[in-house]
């Protein structure tokens, strides 16, 4: 279906483009666009190029899984222009590997790696999960410390979550597998971020570590800021600062829409105040940063630490939050309760 695909995406694009907004971040995401051939990515590129001011310094992210690619494809790849990778290694540990079904080695997972550098790349963020159900702190410490040894510029370590309706919760409700204990999970999150701040990498999300500022995730960074952005495929969303419009995520239907000279949209939400105001406080509290209070207040009209006094008391009381040069932001603890403190300003709001 890939030719087909290539057809659509390419007229959703053109349909959507504003040759005057200016784009300084592109991001190939998943599923697996490295099963694309390097010249349709080119080709990606050239017509994102045409319709749209794309800045000089553009950060150009491709998603690459071990087991899709060679060194040849990440040699031509480098030459499209693309300037950063990531990584699905998920781990160096064939146990996980196989649990998560996932179709690369170990042995891929080092080789790409190793590739990916040899290329030419020297912006490499990976991509690694833990917190499985049979995984001990030693495992999961292994797969860390091997990482370290590669010196990547980016880490996403991801807890592992199981999602309705896919095979691991088909597994979970027959009793094949057990969902890994909550304080268990909560204090691998807290050695994970503990042991990569000692090794100078920067804790600037709740998943994501980045040797120095520079090397964090500029385009990813923009949706934990509520900036605009375009997202084109199947599923993909899109928010102009407004409305939140989304496309449909049957490949068919996606291609059909685009054939028949339709944008592909199959729904919208314009975003009411206490909506945009939830998703400011839920994802900022994600960061490092946190929460510009004197940003909340000039967008919503009134004194954050007077309207939910009450809320914040209860987290001061317990240590797990702080306020700073007029943020708000939570301790590492505090990132640990995410769920439950964001739930206590959706009450609030909502």
């Amino acid at each position: 279906m890939i030719p087909a695909y290539i057809k659509a995406l390419k007229k959703e694009i053109e349909k959507r483009s504003d040759s005057k907004e200016k784009i300084n971040t592109i991001y190939f995401g998943g599923g697996t666009p490295s099963l694309l051939p390097v010249k349709d990515v080119d080709m990606l590129l050239q017509i994102i190029g045409d319709k749209f001011l794309v800045s000089r310094d553009v950060e150009i992210t491709f998603e690459v899984n071990p087991g899709t690619i060679n060194f040849n494809y990440l040699k031509e790849l480098k030459n499209t222009g693309i300037n950063r990778l990531s990584i699905g290694a998920q781990s160096f540990n064939k146990d996980k590997l196989r649990f998560l079904s996932r179709i690369h080695t170990v042995k891929q997972a080092v080789q790409t790696i190793k590739d990916a550098e040899t290329a030419g790349f020297d912006n490499i963020s990976m991509d690694f999960i833990y917190g499985l159900p049979f995984e001990t702190q030693n495992i999961w410490e292994k797969d860390l410390k091997q990482a370290l040894g590669m010196t990547p510029s980016h880490l996403s370590c991801y807890m592992l979550t199981i999602e309705p309706d896919t095979p691991l919760d088909e597994k979970l409700k027959k009793g094949l597998i057990t969902r890994t204990d909550g304080k268990i999970m909560s204090m691998m999150f807290k050695k994970t971020a503990i042991f990569l701040t000692n090794n100078n990498y920067e804790h600037y999300e709740i998943s994501n570590f980045s040797k120095g500022r520079q090397n964090r995730s500029r385009h990813n960074s923009k949706y934990w800021d509520m900036t605009p952005y375009y997202g084109f495929g199947p599923a993909a969303h899109s928010y102009d600062g407004k409305t939140r419009s989304w496309n449909p995520k049957n490949i068919d239907t996606y291609i059909k829409d685009l054939d028949s000279g339709r944008l592909p949209v199959e729904d919208w939400e314009i975003l009411t105040k206490n909506q945009k105001m939830m998703e400011m406080i839920m994802l900022r509290l994600r960061t490092l940063e946190g929460l510009d209070l004197a940003k909340f207040q000039t967008l919503f009209h009134h004194s954050f630490e007077n309207r939910y006094k009450d809320i914040l008391e209860r987290i001061f009381a317990e240590s797990i939050g702080f306020i700073h040069d007029y943020r708000f932001a939570l301790t590492l603890e505090g990132k640990t309760r995410l769920d439950g403190i964001v739930e206590a300003f959706a009450e609030k709001i909502l």
